[in-house]
């Protein structure tokens, strides 16, 4: 429609409306006449002002209806909001409640120890394929020296092989170039723990003969200073009596993941022996 054409059509309503307003203020002095023409004109104007009435009240439902839709998106969003704060605090306070348990099991096990230690977090793996290595924010400024072992609250994760100012190098157990003298709890049988460059250790040069059960725990002899006497390596996870040879095969799983560690406890004195359990 042009605009000319639309501004002759409001005019045309204006001007039925004026119409019909003058109509009807005149009707009240009753003339015949007057009533016939106020009826030609309510008749010509009623549709379209019924029509204006219905439009007027859907408009003004929709436009309450857009404020209504409006406020509850605005409701949404603020308890979306909320509740992902909620979540994120949720999420800190599990990290704060798991990091207190995990102090509080390594202040016990210093209790046990009765030794001076120092408390590190491991902060870096060794990428390289072929060693099983881990990093510490201690080092040579904290007290830590080569050859100290380190713990954790389930049980021994390896020793310190190279330090320097601030941080220091750590070989895993299941390092292949890690080996410590090691005895089944139960039966006091004493072999070689080595480790296998995986999540496994093997306990090495245990005849045959010996009695080793899956789910016996492997604990650190005390022979050879490397390792306080008591301390756990693993529990035994595989026997093989029938491989050729004289001693068997058995496989040792780590007391706890070595590739998720946290915080860990290097201990300053090795030649220590602790009570078993």
């Amino acid at each position: 429609m042009r605009p000319h054409r639309r501004y002759r059509t409001f005019l045309f309503i204006a001007a039925a409306l004026l119409l019909t307003v003058s109509v009807l203020s005149l009707s009240l002095k009753r003339a015949p006449i007057l009533k016939k023409v106020e009826g030609m004109v309510v008749s010509l104007t009623a549709p379209g002002l019924q029509g204006l009435h219905y439009l007027g009240r859907m408009v003004k439902g929709v436009w309450e209806g857009y404020f209504a839709l409006l406020e509850v998106r605005q409701e949404n969003t603020a308890l979306k909001r909320r509740l992902e704060e909620y979540a994120q605090k949720e999420v800190s306070y599990q990290e704060a409640l798991q990091a207190l348990q995990r102090l509080e099991g390594l202040l016990n096990l210093k209790r046990q120890l009765a030794q001076p230690v120092i408390g590190a977090h491991v902060i870096a793996y060794d990428p390289s394929l072929w060693s099983r290595c881990a990093m510490l924010d201690q080092g040579q400024d904290h007290g830590v020296k080569t050859g100290m072992p380190v713990v954790a609250v389930e049980g021994i994760v390896g020793r310190v092989v190279e330090t320097y100012p601030g941080y220091s190098k750590v070989m895993l157990i299941v390092d292949r170039n890690s080996g410590a003298d090691a005895m089944v709890q139960r039966t006091r049988v004493r072999g070689i723990l080595q480790g296998r460059g995986t999540n496994r250790c093997s306990l090495d040069y245990v005849p045959k003969t010996a009695d080793v059960q899956i789910g016996d725990l492997v604990l650190a002899s005390g022979l050879g200073g490397v390792y306080p006497k008591g301390l756990v390596f693993g529990t035994v996870s595989a026997v093989n009596k029938k491989n050729p040879g004289v001693f068997q095969e058995i496989e040792v799983l780590p007391a706890m993941d070595l590739s998720a560690l946290d915080e860990v406890l290097v201990v300053k004195v090795v030649n220590l022996a602790i009570s078993e359990k």
